[in-house]
């Protein structure tokens, strides 16, 4: 084997140039604007990315750098299932923080799970109320 370190390279905002940005999974590793491939740690050499750029999207070998970052925004800008589900997972989360809630209850109280309404349903009930609706405190029927 070999005692030789190979040489991490990372992206560079510098790689703009060759239609390149930082990979959406990986930010360290670049992606191809243009195909969305990422390239691996020996095809960062802008050597290399210059080939990619020059045997695959030949058309576009001549843009000049403003054309790569308008290119970048409008792939920022894209509408992608993550953005489309983002808030329904938001309301997702915020109804699991009341089941931890009365979890803990439950935990602190004890006893069974059948345990009455006065002891620990209404109580439940309460916290659950508070954290899905913050602007209403208090409530009448409790």
């Amino acid at each position: 084997m070999s005692n030789q370190k190979r040489k991490c390279r990372h992206y560079t905002s510098e790689y703009i140039k060759y239609g390149v940005i930082p990979s959406v999974n990986n930010e360290q590793l670049p992606m191809c604007l243009i195909c969305e491939k990422t390239f691996t740690n020996e095809a960062m050499k802008p050597s290399r990315m210059i080939d990619h750029l020059k045997v695959k999207h030949p058309e576009k070998a001549n843009k000049d750098v403003a054309y790569f970052r308008d290119l970048k925004e409008k792939f920022g800008k894209r509408c992608i299932i993550g953005k489309l589900f983002k808030s329904y997972g938001n309301e997702v989360e915020k109804g699991l923080v009341p089941s931890h809630k009365i979890s803990k209850l439950i935990a602190k109280c004890g006893k069974s799970h059948t345990i009455g309404e006065e002891t620990l349903i209404i109580p439940a009930v309460k916290e659950t109320i508070s954290t899905m609706m913050p602007t209403q405190n208090e409530f009448s029927v409790f």
